[in-house]
């Protein structure tokens, strides 16, 4: 008998239990008033906000009535990503510009209320809480600073953590579907499309060798000859061809690439250097033709479709007597310059001689966007002083009428990350949503939350290599080498980082976070190797130097990485110990393999491993 009541009170308890779950959780379910005949991004709205905030474990919201696009509160402009967020009598309304700025303004929302971060692709902070509180008469709006943002950085891939970010570009991701805004599309390839896909070499180039530029007295298949009239023929038509299928009117912003190869084969016959000439610029020739398929463009009434062409390289000085017409986008890349000091440092000449091309271009084009640059191309593990100076540089951008920013990174990351590129990735993202941010508040917060305890030596260390990373006479390009980077840093310096890599390992409170640091440290392990120090001083016991060597490169691939930078992507890390053991580690790649080093590659081995075997390390 009492075995039976037992059981009885088990099945009663349980069932109690579970109604009182699904009571909790009716009871934390929030109204959420849609329009009539809702579009996807609000009913996509509709179900991120009720999914996050049932992730806070706030107890009331089902007490907050929200209101999606409600006429009654206006965001603060028509542009696509605009919104504005208030609080009235206890309700929440949350409206938006376009197909984005509801989901921004629910994002928003749920920051600045709740205290929920989008990190990383694979790290989201959702703080919980007992209650959600908006204030009486709260009330915030915003208008995106650019109309086209994106990166190239790996997590802003995920479609969830750019929306969160206010990505709207697509170039790098996976076509972004409506329920999620959509994006601003490039209807054709992003870049190098004049004879790749717009003229194609391989379709014209050996019946038609005219169409192509005369550089140094013969035809090449690398650039197009822009004033001839076939060329642009062909290209307008292909251009209208491929609006003809791929065209939406819906879209706030389409745009169609007609952008220079990646090579200085500029044509110089006759037409094309008068033309040049007269402009001081190679950019005449280029915006000439841009300008002449922009005109056939908006005349078929594509009036949604922006041309974008380069001010790179040979085109980056701005034309003198033609101007590029308001549907034409001009690309300005910053690939020249120093990454150490910010664009307007007097002092540096390299970004001097840009700051006076980006205000030409300011003072005739209305619609610039920027194609920067944010890691070191030729040796990625190597730590790429930069990071002090993103901020005032996109705010320049800003403040010279810039309407775009494509940040390229590390678009190569899965195979090559040994530095800080979740970072990165994210002080981009909300940089682009906002230049003049907190950024030691934005920083910081990434730095706890993926780093963990010991964050604040990991902030201290990007400082002192930010500071040491550049002098009045040295600079930081993209393609530095490890070797002599960091020019300031001394014996005390590198004594100091060792310690705060020590430090952040030891204060990480998971082991997910562990990883990171021993992950994010590569990049310090890599200079030192580069540059004699520490335990790979050339002055160490040669065959110790070696097994500090052995063990950097062996946590670089545990790690999952086979190549050391852009240039070699397309190359494993060797197989030859002789190289990782006894060469910089920038030789470590395939594209210096010799058989030299191959023939020599047993013997180090087998005497390494002998040594290795008496004196463990």
């Amino acid at each position: 008998m009492k075995r039976c009541i037992s059981v009885f009170m088990v099945v009663l308890l349980t069932i109690l239990a579970a109604q009182s779950a699904l009571c909790a959780s009716a009871a934390a379910s929030p109204e959420i008033v849609l329009p009539e005949n809702p579009a996807p991004w609000q009913t996509n709205a509709s179900s991120v906000l009720r999914e996050y905030l049932a992730k806070t474990g706030a107890e009331n919201t089902a007490r907050i009535r929200f209101h999606l696009d409600d006429p009654a509160v206006q965001p603060p402009s028509g542009k696509d990503g605009a919104y504005r967020i208030a609080e009235r009598e206890g309700d929440v309304y949350i409206s938006g510009s376009g197909k984005r700025g509801t989901l921004y303004g629910v994002f928003a929302f749920l920051e600045e209320i709740c205290g929920c971060r989008w990190y990383a692709h694979d790290l989201e902070v959702i703080p919980h809480c007992d209650a959600i509180t908006v204030p009486d008469g709260y009330e915030t709006q915003y208008t995106p600073f650019f109309e086209y943002c994106e990166t190239d950085w790996r997590t802003s891939q995920s479609i969830a953590f750019a929306t969160a970010n206010r990505m709207n570009g697509s170039a790098y991701r996976s076509a972004v579907p409506d329920a999620w805004g959509g994006s601003v599309n490039y209807l054709s390839g992003f870049a190098h499309t004049l004879t790749t896909q717009f003229c194609a070499a391989r379709s014209y180039f050996d019946t038609h060798p005219e169409y192509f530029a005369l550089h140094e007295g013969q035809r090449t298949p690398n650039q197009l000859c822009l004033t001839n009239p076939d060329t642009l023929r062909i290209v307008t038509g292909e251009v209208l061809s491929l609006l003809g299928e791929k065209y939406n009117p819906d879209e706030a912003t389409q745009i169609v690439s007609l952008t220079q190869h990646d090579n200085h084969d500029f044509c110089t016959c006759d037409a094309c250097a008068a033309l040049d000439k007269a402009n001081g610029s190679h950019a005449g020739t280029m915006i000439t033709f841009a300008n002449a398929v922009a005109d056939a463009v908006r005349d078929a009434g594509y009036t949604n479709v922006a041309i974008d062409t380069f001010a790179y390289e040979y085109t980056r000085k701005p034309p003198t007597q033609v101007v590029p017409r308001d549907n034409v986008i001009v690309r300005l890349c910053s690939i020249e310059c120093c990454f150490g000091h910010t664009l307007d440092d007097p002092a540096c000449r390299d970004n001097t001689a840009f700051m006076q091309d980006l205000r030409d271009w300011s003072a005739i084009c209305k619609r610039i966007y920027i194609w920067d640059y944010g890691t070191n191309y030729g040796e990625s593990f190597n730590f790429f002083p930069n990071i002090a100076v993103l901020q005032r540089n996109m705010q320049i951008y800003y403040e010279h009428n810039v309407r775009g920013v494509y940040g390229e990174g590390n678009y190569y990351l899965d195979r090559c990350d040994g530095e800080f590129g979740a970072l990165r990735g994210y002080l981009q993202c909300r940089l682009m949503a906002d230049p003049y941010l907190d950024y030691d508040d934005t920083m910081n917060g990434f730095l706890a939350a993926y780093y963990g305890g010991g964050w604040q030596s990991i902030r201290s260390f990007i400082d002192l290599c930010c500071e040491k990373g550049v002098t009045k006479l040295s600079h930081a390009h993209i393609f530095q080498r490890a070797r002599g980077s960091l020019p300031a840093m001394t014996i005390r310096d590198v004594q100091t980082c060792d310690a705060l890599w020590d430090e952040a390992a030891a204060k990480a409170e998971t082991q997910e976070q562990v990883q990171r640091v021993l992950r994010s440290q590569i990049c310090w392990r890599y200079w030192k190797a580069s540059n004699g120090r520490r335990e790979f001083s050339f002055f160490r016991n040669p065959l110790r130097r070696m097994q500090a060597r052995d063990a950097l490169y062996r946590d670089i691939v545990a790690f999952g990485n086979d190549c050391i930078g852009e240039m070699t992507r397309k190359r494993d890390l060797s197989g030859c110990p002789a190289l990782h053991l006894l060469r910089i580690p920038f030789c470590w790649s395939t594209l210096y393999d010799s058989p030299f080093w191959d023939a020599v590659s047993p013997l180090v081995e087998k005497l390494y491993n002998a040594y290795c075997a008496r004196h463990p390390a």
